[in-house]
């Protein structure tokens, strides 16, 4: 039971992006989903670079604004980009938990 409770959780912890586990995980708002920091930087700088490769074909982001891949949802950034989300601190503080307790 607590093996799969300890499972449930690290799926949480997971990016929709890279698969691996959150690194610096940022808040997309509206929608409350997470990403690594890297991870939303490199989908929003997909839309000036039309080589990058795209998640199902379609570009994520175009201009100021960015779609939250995990719901589609659109988010308009800031004028400080990516760097404008919010860190998600008590993410990455359940992250260092678990890592903690999945070493025991």
């Amino acid at each position: 039971k607590e093996q799969q409770t300890m499972d449930n959780l690290e799926k949480q912890l997971i990016c929709p992006i890279c698969l691996e586990m959150f690194t610096k995980p940022v808040v997309i708002l509206p929608c409350q989903h997470n990403l690594c920091r890297k991870c939303a930087s490199d989908i929003f700088q997909q839309a000036s670079n039309p080589y990058l490769p795209t998640r199902g074909g379609t570009t994520m982001a175009s201009g100021g604004r960015f779609r939250c891949p995990s719901c589609r949802h659109e988010v308009v950034l800031d004028r400080h980009g990516v760097y404008g989300l919010q860190r998600n601190l008590l993410v990455e503080n359940i992250i260092d938990i678990y890592k903690q307790e999945s070493t025991r």
